[in-house]
């Protein structure tokens, strides 16, 4: 009230006006007072003023206070009104009271005037919260989501709302004044109450319960009735809230079934864990859905292997197997295809037939149905590794039993079961997997190895029985396989192996231990002998006849390594190392088996041993870069440098790279140490840049590892970013070139687009395809150290040096001839307008700083000669 408050004041006299005001302020009440005398200002004020209160004296000139009244009272009820006047007599006043004023004030008597407005709003805002509420409590029962019945004291129905007129379809006029068991039999009977509450002659119980409902129609339905009582001025009603529960009840059972198919679904899923065998896992849940999910009968079918048919395997419930002698099939116009099971089969999703006797195709399954109660099923396809195995059929005695809920259960149940079958399969094939090659079929070598084991067990207590462990490796396998694909070497295997098979008279003992590594086990004699003429006569035979691939016929060779029991071993593991230490020794010989000697396994280990110290070389940057000159034969000037790599181990010195570089390769760890190489000889080259010595082109060799990879291009063009890659000449051989040759030739123009020079190095002792040459995007050509080494003593040497120089200067390319040692050598090469010589004639691979002072030289006494190479050479003293 103290907050602020509006008054709209007709008066026509200011002079009253500000005393009423005053009066007010005086009094504690925070007011806005608005005057008006007219009665347009009247209006006006109220329409947009809102007041909270009306304060009119009663004549005026111009505008009377009982037409103030009058519009305040039609307009604006919620308004009070107060008559503050000093005219109006005690008759005329009680005739405002009753026409709507709520207090008059004499204007004599001003004191009144406070406590009148307090009281007059006061009694506005109750007045104003009673009528809301009461309007409230209207809405909430009409509008109710729940039909709303109120009884009075005698049991006639007092209240109804809009949703009993549409429960019950009666008219609100029918039900009001009536009964209430016109709408629940029995009424809200105290029987229906619980005991200590049925007595309740002061206060109505709250309570709850179910009855039935009965509409206009006579229709019945379940109904929940909740009860509450509600005091009113004639005493205690009743308020009852009816709801129909005619979905709640009928979700209760489709809960309760779907409750027996989980339970089903809980059960099976643990049988499937369990049980390892197909037939008993499908008995099991037969059983199972049958005994928790009460169907009164269930079966199992499953197809045969390799078939279009299928036949029962499991049954349970109702002992009459009649209905289920299914013929099942994939044929559609087979006997019977129309049968739920067959459908499921075929077409790999459920089948449903909801009410056997309404349809066609069950006619002939109909007697047997009816008589056994049975009159909906369904069929559901269990499938593994995405192909049908069999159907499970499940019986119910209601039509229109499987529903759409139910469905999605049992398309679950199938799917276990399916899980169930596909988790045994899984688990023989795994357990096939973990003793036997998934390509070939044969014993891997676990199971080998144990095969094995239990032989050595055998022949040690028979004291006898000799026999040998062949090992036996295809040659070049990886070059199928990168050539022709996987899918050509996996047949190239499998032909093999059946090779083997039919080639060993102990086809027990063939197996695929590695990739392309087989084992085989030969009866034999003390000295082995007859392993000899296995391998020889019978095996070559086999093996030397053509295997057809991919269209095309392909003559393979083969290496085999051979331990001999018990000279050799006579333990598996010890057996098989010592046959795989023979295989290694041969695939690295000329021969086509070997047979294991003890310095075969000291080989290995220092193979071994070496591979560990690259390893760390590696970590630790113990390799190093030696640089050998090339001379101009023309000039006599150093034109280039060839990087060669050294390992510079510590306490063992220098190691020459023919000792440790097949490693490399042969491990892989030629691609690291390679791109190193590259990395290196470019720092140098920035090096000697840097101080002002002009270094010429270095020449660094590449793997064939290296060119294998398929970011090269990019590893070498990253490797040399931001710098000429004019200072970087790339040598390849011509036989790794030849491995894949037009792949080869992609990537060296690539190379040479950016400015990378591309040289063959030893040319003549690859292919010596002289027709690619013309094809190939290099730039030089070096000439094998071995013709030239003869040149000066063989004319056949000589020729063909010449005919080399001459077709790559036809072609346009740089002529290198490598390995000159003598002057006689250097001479003939100058006579054959050779471009570049390089070798111990003029210095050997030299380290960095030994180049250092050549360098400084060459730009002192540019151009530089070979005899000024030479002095130099000999000068620094270089070992």
């Amino acid at each position: 009230m103290n907050d602020g408050i509006t008054i709209l004041l007709v008066e026509d006299s200011i002079t009253d006006a500000e005393m009423i005001e005053r009066e007010l302020l005086r009094d504690g009440l925070s007011v806005r007072v608005e005057r008006v005398d007219t009665r347009a200002g009247y209006l006006s004020g109220l329409a947009q003023g809102c007041p909270h209160i009306i304060l009119s004296d009663f004549s005026m000139p111009d505008f009377d206070g009982l037409s103030a009244l009058q519009i305040a009272h039609e307009q604006y009820p919620a308004i009070p009104f107060i008559f503050v006047s000093g005219t109006i007599d005690e008759d005329t006043a009680i005739a405002a009271l009753r026409g709507g004023a709520v207090d008059y004030v004499a204007k004599s008597n001003l004191k009144r005037l406070a406590p009148a407005v307090r009281r007059a709003l006061e009694e506005s805002r109750t007045r104003l919260a009673r009528l809301h509420a009461e309007s409230r409590f209207s809405d909430l029962i009409e509008f109710a989501p729940g039909a709303i019945v109120v009884i009075n004291a005698q049991g006639l129905i007092e209240i109804v709302n809009a949703r009993t007129e549409l429960l019950f379809g009666h008219a609100r006029n029918e039900m009001l004044g009536r009964p209430c068991d016109m709408l629940v039999p029995g009424g809200f009977a105290p029987a229906a109450l619980p005991p200590g509450e049925q007595a309740y002659s002061q206060r109505p119980p709250v309570a709850g319960f179910e009855t039935q409902g009965r509409r206009k129609d006579g229709s019945a339905f379940p109904a929940e009735i909740n009860l509450s009582p509600l005091k009113t001025e004639s005493g205690w009603w009743t308020s009852g809230v009816i709801s129909d529960i005619s979905a709640r009840k009928a979700q209760e059972q489709q809960i309760a079934r779907l409750n027996r198919i989980q339970m089903v679904l809980s059960n099976i899923s643990s049988a499937g864990l369990r049980i390892a065998e197909p037939d008993a896992l499908c008995l099991k849940a037969c059983r199972i859905a049958v005994e928790h999910g009460q169907f009164p009968i269930a079966w199992i079918g499953m197809m045969t292997p390799g078939s279009c048919e299928g036949t029962l395997i499991a049954w349970y419930g109702i002992d009459d197997k009649n209905i289920g002698r299914v013929r099942l099939t994939l044929d559609p116009q087979a006997p019977g295809a129309a049968h739920p099971a067959c459908q499921a089969v075929r077409t790999q999703r459920a089948a449903v037939c909801n009410d056997i006797a309404a349809e066609p195709h069950m006619a002939a399954l109909l007697p047997t149905a009816l008589r056994l109660g049975m009159r909906s099923l369904v069929a559901l396809p269990l499938l593994v590794d995405g192909d049908v195995e069999g159907v499970i059929v499940l019986y119910s005695a209601e039509t229109q039993f499987f529903n759409q809920q139910e469905m999605l259960l049992l398309t679950q149940l199938a799917a276990d079961i399916s899980f169930a079958l596909e988790h045994q399969k899984n688990q023989q094939r795994l357990r096939h997997l973990a003793f036997f090659d998934n390509v070939t079929d044969l014993p891997n070598r676990a199971l080998f190895q144990e095969r094995l084991t239990e032989l050595l067990v055998r022949s040690e207590a028979a004291q006898a029985g000799q026999f040998a462990l062949v090992l036996i490796d295809i040659d070049r396998f990886r070059n199928i396989n990168d050539s022709l694909g996987r899918a050509a070497g996996n047949a190239l295997l499998k032909e093999v192996a059946q090779r083997l098979l039919v080639a060993n008279p102990a086809p027990r003992f063939v197996a695929r231990i590695d990739a392309n590594c087989f084992a085989l086990i030969v009866q034999c004699g003390v000295d082995g002998a007859e392993v000899a003429q296995l391998l020889e006569p019978t095996l070559a035979l086999r093996m030397a006849a053509p295997f057809a691939l991919m269209g095309k016929e392909l003559r393979l060779s083969f290496k085999a390594g051979i331990a001999l029991y018990p000279l050799h071993g006579n333990a598996a593991d010890t057996l098989l190392r010592n046959a795989e230490a023979a295989l290694y020794n041969a695939k690295r010989s000329k021969l086509p088996h070997l047979y294991y000697n003890a310095a075969m396994n000291a080989r290995i280990a220092e193979k071994l041993a070496m591979e560990n110290r690259l390893k760390l070389a590696l970590e630790q940057h113990q390799f190093v870069l030696h640089y050998q000159p090339k001379i101009d034969l023309a000039s006599g000037a150093l034109i280039g440098l060839e990087a060669l790599i050294r390992w510079d181990e510590p306490g063992q010195g220098l190691i020459p790279p023919n000792q440790f570089v097949p490693l490399l390769e042969e491990t892989g760890l030629i691609v690291e140490v390679g791109k190193w190489v590259i990395a290196q000889a470019h720092w140098q080259y920035q090096e000697w840049t840097a101080r002002g010595l002009a270094p010429p082109r270095i020449a660094v060799n590449v793997s064939p590892l290296q060119m294998r990879e398929i970011n090269f291009v990019n590893q070498v063009l990253h490797i040399l970013a931001r710098a000429d890659p004019s200072e970087i000449e790339i040598e390849i051989t011509e036989s790794m070139l030849m491995d894949d040759l037009d792949d080869n030739i992609e990537k060296l123009k690539l190379l040479r687009a950016a400015g990378i020079t591309v040289a063959i190095d030893d040319f003549g002792t690859g292919y010596s395809s002289l027709s690619y040459i013309a094809r190939l995007p290099i730039d030089t050509l070096k000439i094998d150290r071995s013709f030239v080494i003869n040149m000066a003593h063989s004319a056949d040497q000589y020729q063909l040096v010449s005919t080399i120089i001459s077709l790559a200067h036809a072609l346009k390319l740089k002529v290198v001839a490598e390995g000159v040692e003598t002057a006689d050598q250097a001479v003939l090469l100058k006579q054959l307008s050779c471009d570049q010589i390089q070798g111990f004639l003029y210095s050997q691979p030299l380290p960095a700083r030994a180049i250092d002072a050549m360098l400084t030289e060459r730009q002192a006494n540019a151009p530089c000669t070979a005899a000024h190479v030479q002095l130099n050479y000999d000068n620094l003293a270089i070992g």
